[in-house]
């Protein structure tokens, strides 16, 4: 039960969290993929509303198989749970490819074990069904997704339970509870609806169908009420008692802890047949297991007949097909001996085609490719090249479009993969050469776009590196540089490990530093010390103690006021962010180090970001798009505040990728307008390329100047055709002309002239 009313943050951020991406389809999303950028695991941030009793839930139970609290917060006023990230992988999704009988009843007993955990602190999960129950790459069942949780004690929430939850999961007490005014003492429940659910999906995965299925969520809860306990196939009999204990209608006769369950499974006679049998879930995607148990469904007699039709069916469709195949080999050596050789390799063909014999030449180039695909030492030009020429033979040869395809996809995410462990060199490699084969893909631009960044990104850490290493990380004026570039690469690259540690080991050190000045009495400069460490990393939880150690000096308050008019002194010069060392935002910042709430200190820092972010705007309307970028990383590296930096860099972005298409466009306007492709082909011709630019530039000179060559070169030859007696032509050509230029009189003339010759 999600938030439908969760904040959607403008700069990607969250409390300190990177987005990465949205989690399921809601719009606007309430649970969303983040990351911290000091490059930590990811985890599953979740708007809950106000009275939820999910965070509740979360705190009181500490259990492998329950999904673990992080921290809880609130942003922009929306309640927020910060959650473990277990993967993608729900318990449907991990029986559809096929489990072991035995494997499915392990999981059954480890989800059991992690309900028995949330009710002995009081809680019901409320909505267990197998998207929600999260399976870890170890094989660990874990329950997620706990907005319709509810306290067992609470009669109200219980009574409100059953409005909750999927219809196909919910226990009969519940749906009771929902719609009948009972007393309490029959209202009460020990947690064994989550048993019943359990049930439910048992059934579910066995028999690859629901118990109880229908359009009318009132049809499907009168079944749970009224109808008996469903019945597994034949040949999954033994398991029936377990069904029948935990979707047993009264609370009080089902199973309700791992101990009752794990006695029922030991009771049932499991032959080691049965439990090493597979079952899966596609009849949730396919009609496969359904047209399965449809049979197995069947009386004995029924199933004869059906079988007996089935022969017939095959002995009429084998005779037939022996007829024609008699009939036309019969042709076939009628023909060889009349016409012999001139026939034969027609007929081959012939019969090739219709699937009677093979084709020899499809059958050599498709061996070819399928080894040559094998071979781990063949590169993708030569494996794509075997494929391509399969379909040369056979354009209609689906098995090699296939392949063809399934090898660019292996292709692209091994460059992906090599990147991402930082194999530039093989990613490299291997981007060339599928840039080479596959030219236009734009996949391909995205994962080249990735592998520069990366580059970028680890020339960067190098020179760091040395940086820190020469200077020491005591220099301040280093450190802050080292600061600016481990954040520039982990903007690029926002999993980089190795930028991610450097900010931490800087944010110590200075953290270190301050905390001794504090002890020291030198609360000055523990004070800006502290805010070189916040500088790299705020979130470090060390920071606090360095932050209690300053706050209980002495002389706190007197320098803080100090700080605070030396800043509006600093901003009175108009010394916002330069000279290093000795301007007002430093100061702000240091003070908001110590004192985080502190007003003065942050008013004038908004005051100064504002007025930065106006000037860099000045610039960048001026076309001063460097002295932009300048002021902008200036910004960032002083540490203001990063939403309206983020968004001027963006509008930075912006213009930087319009010039680049500008420069672009008129570079193949001109290639175009040599070759003569002035008005056609009709998606790429010159008269084109410069009205685009035109679209991101208006004013541009240069364009305006070659659409008026366009022109002239058009009038020329609709001259040239009038002159050749061509006068629709000459009339198409001149029309064109003057659809650029309507203001030429004398096209005008020449206009008005021709259409009265014709």
């Amino acid at each position: 039960m999600d938030n439908a009313g969760s904040p959607t943050p403008a700069d990607g951020m969250i409390d300190g969290f990177r987005v990465i991406r949205a989690m399921g389809n809601k719009s606007p999303p309430s649970t969303l993929l983040v990351r911290r950028s000091d490059g930590s695991d990811a985890a599953v941030l979740k708007f809950i509303p106000r009275r939820s009793t999910e965070r509740d839930a979360l705190q009181a139970v500490d259990h492998p198989g329950i999904c673990q609290l992080l921290k809880s917060g609130i942003f922009e006023g929306h309640d927020y749970v910060l959650l473990t990230y277990y993967g993608q992988q729900n318990l449907m999704e991990r029986v559809k490819d096929g489990i072991t009988i035995s494997s499915l009843m392990q999981f059954l007993l480890q989800i059991a074990g992690a309900l028995d955990a949330l009710h002995r602190q009081g809680f019901a999960h409320g909505d267990l069904r197998p998207e929600h129950v999260l399976i870890t790459p170890n094989s660990q069942p874990v329950l997620i997704d706990l907005g319709s949780a509810y306290r067992l004690d609470d009669m109200d929430l219980l009574s409100s339970g059953g409005q909750t939850g999927s219809a196909a999961y919910l226990s009969p007490e519940r749906i009771q509870a929902a719609s009948l005014s009972l007393p309490d003492d029959e209202r009460r429940s020990s947690g064994a609806a989550d048993y019943y659910a359990l049930g439910v999906i048992a059934f579910q995965l066995l028999s690859g169908r629901l118990p109880f299925e229908d359009e009318s969520r009132e049809t499907v809860l009168q079944s749970h009420l009224q109808d008996s306990v469903p019945k597994l196939p034949s040949h999954l009999q033994n398991l029936q008692p377990v069904i029948n204990g935990l979707m047993a209608k009264s609370p009080q006769q089902r199973i309700g802890n791992t101990t009752e369950l794990k006695t029922v499974l030991n009771k049932a006679e499991t032959e080691k047949e049965l439990l090493a049998q597979v079952v899966r879930s596609a009849a949730i995607d396919t009609l496969e297991l359904s047209a399965l148990f449809a049979d197995l469904r069947l009386r004995p007699d029924e199933l004869a007949l059906q079988n007996k039709r089935l022969r017939r069916k095959r002995q009429r469709r084998i005779a037939l097909q022996s007829s024609l195949a008699l009939l036309f080999t019969g042709s076939i050596l009628t023909g060889l001996f009349t016409f012999r050789a001139e026939l034969l390799p027609v007929v081959e063909n012939a019969a090739a085609s219709l699937g009677i014999i093979e084709n020899p030449e499809l059958t050599a180039a498709w061996r070819e490719a399928q080894s040559l695909a094998s071979d781990p030492n063949q590169g993708l030009t030569t494996i794509v090249a075997a494929y391509r020429r399969v379909i040369e033979v056979a354009p209609g040869y689906e098995p090699a479009q296939q392949a063809l395809r399934d090898t660019a996809v292996s292709w692209k995410q091994s460059i992906a993969q090599a990147t991402a462990e930082n194999d530039l060199e093989l990613a490299t490699t291997r981007l060339e050469e599928a840039q080479s084969v596959f030219e236009s893909d734009p996949e391909l631009t995205v994962l080249s776009l990735r592998l520069q960044n990366r580059f970028r990104a680890e020339r960067l850490l190098v020179s760091t590196q040395s940086l820190l290493r020469s200077s020491g990380l005591s220099d301040e004026a280093s450190a802050a540089a080292a600061v600016q570039a481990f954040e520039e690469i982990l903007r690029i690259s926002p999993d980089h490990a190795a930028a991610a540690q450097g900010l931490t080991e800087i944010s110590r050190h200075y953290g270190e530093l301050a905390a001794q000045a504090a002890q020291g009495g030198e609360v000055a400069k523990a004070i800006r010390l502290l805010q070189r460490a916040t500088a790299a990393r705020s979130d470090l939880r060390e920071l606090d103690q360095v932050r209690r150690l300053i706050s209980e000096a002495t002389t706190i308050q007197s320098a803080i006021a100090e700080l605070l008019a030396k800043a509006q002194s600093l901003r009175d010069q108009g010394q916002l962010m330069l000279p290093r060392g000795e301007n007002a935002a430093e100061l702000y910042l240091q003070v908001l180090a110590t004192d985080p709430d502190n007003s003065p200190a942050s008013t004038g820092l908004s005051a100064i970001t504002a007025e930065i972010m106006q000037k860099t705007q000045s610039l960048l309307d001026e076309g001063a798009l460097s002295a932009a970028q300048q002021m902008v990383a200036l910004a960032e590296a002083q540490g203001l505040n990063p939403t309206p930096i983020a968004n001027m860099r963006e509008r930075i972005d912006t213009e930087i990728t319009r010039r680049s298409q500008v420069s672009i466009g008129l570079e193949q306007a001109n290639v175009l307008f040599e070759q003569g492709y002035i008005t056609l082909p009709a998606d790429n011709n010159a008269v084109k390329k410069l009205q685009e630019v035109l679209e991101l530039d208006p004013a541009n000179e240069q364009a305006l100047v070659q659409l008026a060559q366009c022109a002239a070169r058009l009038a020329l030859v609709a001259q040239q055709a009038r002159e050749a007696g061509m006068n629709a032509q000459a009339i198409d050509y001149l029309s064109q002309a003057l659809a650029l230029r309507p203001a030429s009189e004398q096209w005008l003339r020449w206009m008005t002239q021709w259409q009265a010759d014709s």
